[in-house]
């Protein structure tokens, strides 16, 4: 089933960030047939593409290796999972 989410807010919102953890957390819960390969991002620029892309790809290295820069994407991504009743992250 697929699920639009958008996300509408001012500049300084946190937008990427939100964007950055629900991106990671459909990576987490994508199979291991390739669903991963299915999600599409949208933005308007490509400097917003460039810094979501670079956000994600950062972060995730930043989880993997438990950087303290990365905790706060980390939380919400437990918080996230959590809330859809999965707890093995």
């Amino acid at each position: 089933m697929s699920i639009l989410k958008v996300y509408k807010a001012s500049a300084g919102t946190g937008k990427t960030f939100r964007l950055a953890v629900h991106y990671i957390k459909l990576l987490v819960e994508a199979d291991a047939g390739g669903e991963y390969a299915h999600i599409l991002a949208v933005t308007f620029t490509n400097k917003a593409t460039t810094e979501m892309k670079d956000r994600i790809i950062s972060q995730l290295y930043g989880i993997g290796h438990a950087l303290s820069k990365s905790r706060p994407y980390y939380e919400e991504l437990c918080k996230a999972l959590a809330a859809d009743g999965r707890t093995d992250l």
